[in-house]
């Protein structure tokens, strides 16, 4: 996804030829797998460990992880969805045969089982991560990321039902809640003592950076007719620019 954003400005054949070998390293090293991360013969990423959170939802108190989330993530899979297809269409403008040969199979077989796995039907957005025990429906901000990076797996339909979502459960002038208001462990307060805080920060703390991920998703399923309502969320940081963390906001 970072290298995306650079593409835009050093061009395709640059990211390729400075980080062409070190993206299929990535790709094979998750495919190879190793004791808490592997992929799976469905194409997924299990991510699962017993003391340690294992996505950026890290939180740890003595008691271990506050939000584990061990399984299969939503996010880390829609990372993963997009890092193979993007790899993959630098392999073809570029001719890297061999990578296009061991490669081009993996999307659809990645899109079939991410679209089996997390999509709730009857709830019309996408679990937060599936583990043994199956779906985890708490509805956390991490789906808003498979709908805004380059290549998206839910269809168009579905996207708009989970910013549906997102925006009557998450959405604040200042990020994204990390938990519903509705959710029992919801933590409308972020305070304390720094075990006490560890609890909170994400079960219901707001996140500004969520908001890029918002407004890009937002924009790819409504076009130039999101435009007034994202200058407004634009609008709703200018104190932060300005008298908090001068050009910045806090975390």
């Amino acid at each position: 996804w970072t290298l995306q954003q650079l593409e835009k400005h050093i061009g395709a054949r640059q990211i390729w030829s400075k980080y062409g070998r070190a993206m299929k390293e990535i790709l094979s090293a998750y495919r190879r797998g190793g004791e808490f991360v592997r992929m799976h013969d469905n194409g997924l990423i299990w991510a699962s460990h017993p003391t340690h959170a294992m996505t950026w939802m890290d939180a740890v108190v003595d008691t271990g992880p506050v939000t584990g989330r061990n399984g299969y993530q939503v996010e880390i899979n829609a990372l993963w969805y997009n890092a193979i297809r993007y790899t993959l269409w630098l392999a073809d403008e570029y001719v890297d045969t061999q990578f296009l040969v061991e490669w081009k199979d993996m999307p659809e077989l990645v899109r079939r089982s991410f679209m089996d796995t997390f999509w709730m039907e009857q709830d019309g957005y996408r679990a937060d991560y599936v583990d043994d025990n199956g779906k985890n429906w708490f509805i956390r901000p991490n789906q808003v990321i498979a709908c805004s990076v380059y290549y998206t797996m839910p269809d168009h339909l579905q996207i708009r039902s989970i910013l549906d979502t997102v925006k009557q459960h998450l959405l604040t002038p200042k990020g994204l809640r990390t938990l519903s208001p509705r959710n029992p462990l919801y933590e409308g307060h972020y305070g304390g003592d720094q075990p006490t805080r560890d609890r909170q920060y994400h079960q219901g703390t707001v996140w500004p950076w969520l908001m890029e991920h918002y407004v890009a998703a937002r924009f790819y399923s409504h076009g130039t007719a999101f435009t007034v309502e994202a200058e407004d969320i634009l609008a709703g940081f200018d104190d932060g620019l300005s008298n908090y963390g001068i050009g910045s906001i806090a975390e």
